[in-house]
């Protein structure tokens, strides 16, 4: 049945068992509940919201309800009304799992005492949550880094190696501002913005405290406020090649690359042996159109730092966004994998590289080599349908179809898929989607 499915993330299949249960049970809330729990699973937030408010039609459970949209909500990035619903669901019941979702929204919205309450009845009710201690170690750091040692200590993680690491800064603003810096290499991007806001209210003119806030808050999406604070940065110290650079992706990223050039040149002339102002460069000229000199400075990157994988990755994905089949492109994606050969995404890339170069075998090697090494990998699933359908095989392709769309997770990689099922194999399609169904009867 869907449970089944869904428990063996066959979602294609439970989501269709799960609608055909709402169909036969039209007043009923289970089907529409596990829809719900399917779609947040799946990463498909607005499916998940309308089969929740079906059920909540059908008198679901208030708490689970409440639950749910919290962490649908979440998804979408929308903390305030994640936090509505997830203080509503805690109000009905006790439920961990909410808990600290709700303290993540806590410090997404910045408000800090309400997320150092959650963080310490988390620490308090689990005392094995590492994840917990090491939140409420930051939040007590913050003012009371002695107060933080020890739930730092007791969470053993690498965030917390860190973080007792900048504890030892004598000075606040710096001290901040190394926590700030450990959260952003760690992923933590609204952990950091506390911090490093604390760093620049301490030293208004600490030059590197505002450029890392500035990159912090992009990383919550706050672009106008992270604009004002890089660009304080490179005032402040214009031969700051972390200022610079970081002032000059900002512009880049938000598609305004003639703003970009001067900062990122500014950068590479300041430290020209880092390889990633290479590529910056590289991808700068790429979107004035200049690829010419894009080609010069990403060989140049990889000059700089020939046995690194990450500067061959972004070389290689640049080729095969740019110019798919390009020998370039090949070329990068082949060095990526012999610097990594355990890495199931290099041989990914790899493979879709030689789809494109419409090297049918040596794709498939790469492709079926990749997912040896990580079986769930979607894109793989992907693009291997992609070569069946170009070999005519429309029934193994449509399998692989359909395993990469129940793991698929990147709702750009959903939509190419669907669009090709529902253009070039509908038939094929329908009939596996019934025969689904059937087999779960």
């Amino acid at each position: 049945m869907g449970d089944a499915r869904a428990a063996h993330r066959e979602r294609t299949a439970a989501e269709t068992a799960y609608r055909q249960a709402a169909d036969a049970r039209p007043e009923s809330p289970t089907p529409y509940l596990r829809l719900a729990r399917l779609y947040r699973d799946w990463n498909r937030p607005p499916e998940g919201l309308d089969a929740l408010a079906r059920a909540e039609e059908r008198g679901a459970d208030p708490k689970e309800v409440a639950a749910l949209r919290a962490a649908l909500y979440a998804a979408q990035g929308d903390w305030e009304r994640a936090v509505a619903e997830g203080e509503r669901a805690l109000a009905l019941g006790d439920d961990p799992d909410t808990l600290r979702l709700v303290a993540r929204g806590y410090l997404w919205l910045g408000r800090l005492e309400a997320a150092r309450s959650a963080c310490q009845t988390l620490a308090e009710r689990a005392p094995a949550d590492a994840e917990a201690r090491e939140c409420l170690g930051f939040l007590l750091a913050l003012g009371d880094p002695s107060a933080a040692r020890p739930y730092l200590q007791a969470a053993d993680t690498p965030f917390s190696a860190d973080l007792l690491a900048a504890l030892g800064e004598g000075e606040p603003a710096v001290r901040l501002a190394r926590m700030g810096q450990a959260a952003l290499s760690h992923g933590e991007p609204a952990l950091a913005v506390l911090a490093l806001e604390r760093a620049t209210v301490r030293m208004p003119d600490f030059a590197d405290a505002h450029a890392l806030l500035g990159h912090a808050l992009e990383g919550i999406g706050r672009s106008e406020a992270a604009r004002v604070h890089l660009e304080t940065a490179a005032r402040l110290a214009p031969d700051s090649p972390l200022a610079r650079s970081l002032l000059g992706l900002h512009y880049l990223n938000r598609g305004d690359p003639a703003a970009a050039r001067p900062h990122l040149e500014a950068a590479y002339d300041l430290d020209p042996q880092n390889p990633a102002f290479a590529l910056y460069l590289g991808f700068l000229y790429a979107d004035l159109g200049q690829y010419a000199v894009a080609d010069i400075w990403l060989a140049e990157a990889t000059r700089l730092a020939p046995e690194d994988p990450d500067v061959w990755d972004a070389v290689a994905r640049f080729y095969l966004e740019r110019f798919p089949g390009d020998a370039r492109g090949i070329t990068a994606a082949r060095a990526l994998v012999r610097l990594a050969p355990d890495s199931a995404g290099a041989h990914a890339l790899l493979g879709r590289a030689l789809l494109f170069a419409e090297d049918y075998a040596g794709a498939e090697e790469a492709l079926q080599k990749a997912l040896e090494l990580a079986p769930d990998l979607a894109v793989a699933h992907y693009d291997l349908g992609r070569l069946y359908l170009l070999r005519g095989q429309r029934e193994v392709a449509r399998a692989e179809f359909i395993r990469a769309l129940d793991l698929n997770t990147d709702p750009t990689l959903r939509g190419e898929i669907e669009g090709i099922i529902r253009e070039q194999m509908p038939q094929e399609f329908l009939v596996g989607q019934l025969l689904a169904v059937v087999l779960q009867l």
